[in-house]
């Protein structure tokens, strides 16, 4: 059945606050805002390290203690080609790319990766239930990414 001119409007609406949600993640990264980035995210919500051999961290508290121990990076993170699939009316499932900038001491790093998403609407706002982060690659830009590459 096709969806109303309502229907539509409110997904759209929803696919933009998502969008949001996941540029206010990289705000908050680059503020080094661990308060506000935990709030970005569901109560029992949840965030995977695994690719970079972090583990999975869960809750907000566990959240707001966990990424302090990367500020060191100063990682500025860039997104794009957001997808985005709605399951129902407060779910919702997707991905975007991630091209990272970052530091290492004295090295710059170049990274790129994939950021695998389950979205939660919670009171009519949009967070995060659980984020996926695969890094392909992390290195610095002077060795280059090529060997790196599968």
């Amino acid at each position: 059945m096709e969806k109303s001119l309502e229907e539509k409007v409110q997904e759209l609406w929803d696919r933009e606050q998502i969008r949001s949600l996941t540029y206010a993640y990289g705000q908050c990264l680059e503020q080094m805002d661990a308060e506000a980035l935990s709030q970005l995210f569901t109560e029992d919500g949840a965030v995977d390290f695994s690719s970079r051999g972090w583990g999975l961290k869960q809750g907000r508290e566990a959240i707001k203690e966990f990424y302090p121990t990367t500020w060191q990076q100063r990682v500025k993170p860039f997104f794009t080609n957001h997808y985005i699939e709605f399951d129902d009316a407060n779910h919702a499932h997707g991905w975007c790319w991630l091209d990272n900038r970052a530091k290492q001491g004295d090295k710059s790093l170049m990274g790129c990766g994939r950021i695998n998403d389950q979205y939660e609407k919670v009171n009519g706002k949009w967070l995060f239930k659980r984020r996926g982060i695969e890094i392909f690659f992390m290195v610095p830009i002077n060795e280059g990414w090529a060997k790196e590459m599968k």
